[in-house]
């Protein structure tokens, strides 16, 4: 399965994780967001690194 949005989509989706990440943690640490919406987060990461997983060129033996 080769899941194939543009570049700058993808590219634009691994840079709001990697921004994203720290100001959750931030927003979970100063008690501005609860555990939800850690846990939807981590979804959302979760299905980021579905996509860059996908789109991973096979070796070829």
């Amino acid at each position: 399965m080769n899941l194939n949005p543009p570049r700058r989509v993808r590219a634009a989706i691994y840079i709001a994780n990697v921004v994203g990440a720290p100001l959750v943690a931030y927003c979970f640490a100063k008690g501005w967001i609860g555990q939800l919406e850690v846990t939807l987060w981590s979804g959302e990461v979760s299905a980021a690194f579905l996509l860059a997983g996908l789109n991973t060129t096979p070796r070829a033996e």
